[in-house]
């Protein structure tokens, strides 16, 4: 993606391919697209500079020599990002090219990071939509914190969007603090007007899509994720320390179930989720 005022490299990306960024729409993109295919040096336009076919299939013949490859079933998600690095190592010229793909690949990298803690806490839930369901439950939150109709009871009623059923929801205010938290917002302003953003794009997407369910809001997922592995797990480290020390039977027991869960629900090879648990375990890519 080309460097620009208006889009960061994620927003860009997201809207390119049709989904959320934000406040950021579709009309911004447009306007970058735009602005970019006047500069007169046609590499410096939208969508004329990159790796290139030819590039990518290097990348590719590196990742069917990787022994992950061999022993599997599939090409491993982590080794996608050495075989890219290698490639513009060896093939980028262009020292600002190459500068630009690299950092590009760290921003990749750390998207990646944040799927995997997402994957990792569906497993050890055994529940494949464990997190998409506190996404969801969380926007429901915070449209229903304001309700009229809301009681003292804290309970708010929703109509389902993809079965028309009214869901009665609690509403669990120490749980949307902890979330807005870890998204960095820190005074009230700050989280009503993240509220607002989260039940505008609401109102936008149900509407042609009943199933839309927040899951590209990266940010949004990891502080979710985040919250939900420090009350359920006492955070991430010790769920990390649990699966890397297997020398006691619990332990095992609990690698076993996260290996069974990924490899049946979650639709990894043995090898794939053995080196996804491995990467988990690793502070790889945390920032």
């Amino acid at each position: 993606m080309p460097k620009s005022n208006k889009l960061n490299p994620v927003e860009m990306m997201k809207l390119a391919a049709g989904e959320t960024a934000g406040e950021k729409s579709i009309k911004t993109l447009s306007e970058v697209i735009n602005e970019l295919n006047k500069d007169p040096d046609i590499t410096n336009r939208f969508g004329q500079k990159g790796l290139g076919h030819r590039n990518l299939g290097r990348a590719l013949q590196v990742l069917l020599e990787r022994s992950e490859t061999q022993e599997g079933k599939c090409m491993y998600a982590g080794d996608v990002f050495i075989a890219l690095e290698s490639v513009i190592l060896d093939y980028v010229t262009v020292p600002e090219d190459r500068t630009k793909f690299l950092n590009d690949l760290k921003i990749a990298r750390g998207l990646h990071r944040k799927n995997i803690m997402t994957t990792i806490f569906n497993a050890y839930m055994d529940e494949p939509h464990a997190i998409e369901k506190d996404v969801i439950n969380y926007v429901n939150m915070v449209i229903g914190i304001d309700a009229k109709n809301l009681g003292p009871d804290k309970i708010w009623t929703y109509q389902d969007p993809q079965t028309g059923k009214l869901i009665p929801l609690k509403i669990d205010e120490a749980f949307i603090d902890s979330v807005e938290s870890r998204l960095g917002l820190g005074n009230k302003e700050q989280k009503q007007s993240f509220r607002t953003t989260i039940s505008k794009i609401y109102g936008q997407k149900i509407v042609k899509d009943p199933n839309y369910n927040f899951m590209d809001n990266n940010d949004l997922v990891k502080a979710v994720t985040e919250v939900r592995l420090k009350s359920d797990i006492a955070g991430a480290g010790s769920l990390v320390g649990a699966l890397s020390n297997r020398t006691n039977e619990e332990n095992q027991k609990l690698y076993n179930r996260v290996l069974n869960t990924m490899s049946n629900k979650l639709g990894y090879c043995k090898t794939c989720a053995l080196k996804t648990i491995e990467y988990f375990c690793t502070h790889d890519d945390e920032n």
